[in-house]
């Protein structure tokens, strides 16, 4: 019944259909990894037996990429073995152009999975888009009725490098969380958030590397003039102590400015025991990945996550004169297939939702939501 469910997932995942573009490119991850001498510049993985429906074709290593736990990689990197001359605009491994320079993670247009590492800088800008939906769940008292939450995110990353590596990234953000109840207290319909976050990783001096991070951010239902109920002001600093090749330690802390002025840590380890794991054990969010293969013109991931999540709004409550802030709280778990091809990556996660606790600024009495089914997608490109 596992495998069952593995290749389900899997087959959902690569049976999205293609631009004509990418049905028009060659896949690159072959082209590059595959030459006459079969030597090939990372080692090559042997696809699950479950999975196996074209034995020729390789599987490159299969760290996740995405995170930001690390240092930039600048390592020279040799030219794909046979790559004729004047390859370098069809090949992301090549600065510029410029044989002189391969590096592994230069700025380009797209990043090949499972050559990169566990935690590439996908360099220039990536389009970010996630919407999700909590079910339907009971308001407890004081609270009545149901509540169901519809979330959606955007978000606009561009990375580049200040001097030699130091990495600075900053995302324009938005979102909107559309509110079905509860019965009691009577909230309103939609609130929305717009925000930027400014994000400077350190290169490694010996086994350490640090990561600097400071997110402004408005929070309203824009029915009133904003105050400092809707500003949101959150940041970390953290600290990173590579271990092994196999294993970093995180040791942090974040402040998040809700209702509650919240200190708490960012810290725990990533572990990657073999070219398949990664197991990002951390608080407030981790996630555990297994490297599926590459096949479908696409590398994919299956994922299991856990998170701590809180989030905040100035609102008018209907029926009251004066502005409000409400705070939400939860503990989200998911599995989910997350699939890179190439040009743009996508997810899709099933998950549970529990311990739901939103209470306010003022007067309005805190209640609890009963917990729910959630369901989320994603695509960055």
């Amino acid at each position: 019944m596992y495998n069952v469910l593995l290749s389900v997932l899997a087959l959902v995942a690569s049976g999205l259909p293609e631009t004509d573009a990418a049905e028009a490119e060659p896949d690159l991850v072959v082209a590059v990894f595959r030459d006459e001498s079969d030597v090939s510049i990372a080692p090559m993985l042997d696809r699950p037996q479950w999975l196996v429906a074209n034995p020729d074709a390789p599987v490159i290593r299969g760290q996740s990429p995405g995170g930001t736990y690390g240092p930039p990689m600048t390592a020279p990197l040799g030219a794909p073995m046979g790559a004729p001359p004047g390859y370098a605009p069809q090949n992301p491994f090549w600065n510029g152009g410029d044989p002189a320079l391969p590096y592994l993670n230069d700025p380009g247009p797209t990043v090949i999975s499972g050559i990169n590492g566990p935690q590439p800088h996908r360099f220039g800008f990536t389009t970010v888009f996630d919407g999700g939906y909590i079910a339907p769940a009971r308001a407890k008292g004081p609270g009545n009725g149901y509540m169901s939450v519809q979330e959606y995110d955007g978000g606009l990353r561009h990375v580049s490098m200040l001097v030699p590596d130091w990495v600075f990234t900053n995302t324009l953000q938005g979102g909107a969380r559309l509110w079905d109840g509860p019965g009691a207290p009577n909230l309103p319909g939609a609130v929305y958030r717009a925000g930027w976050d400014f994000l400077l990783s350190s290169p490694q001096a010996g086994p350490w590397s640090a990561q600097l991070d400071f997110n402004p951010s408005l929070n309203a239902d824009m029915k009133a003039a904003l105050g400092r109920e809707a500003l949101n002001l959150d940041g970390n600093v953290t600290a990173f102590y590579r271990v092994s090749p196999q294993l970093l330690l995180v040791m942090g802390v974040q402040y998040w400015d809700r209702v509650q002025k919240i200190f708490i840590p960012n810290a725990g380890v990533v572990w990657n025991p073999n070219d398949r794991l990664e197991a990002r054990l951390l608080f407030p969010k981790s996630r555990i990945s297994y490297f599926l293969g590459n096949f479908g013109n696409a590398a994919h991931w299956l994922y299991g996550s856990a998170e701590y999540h809180v989030e905040s709004y100035q609102i008018q409550m209907p029926g009251m004169s004066a502005e409000n802030q409400i705070q939400l709280s939860d503990y989200r778990f998911a599995i989910g297939l997350r699939s890179d091809h190439e040009w743009y990556d996508k997810y899709v996660e099933v998950g549970y939702v529990l311990g739901r606790h939103d209470q306010f600024l003022h007067s309005t009495p805190s209640f609890d939501v009963g917990d729910g089914i959630m369901a989320r997608a994603g695509v960055r490109f």
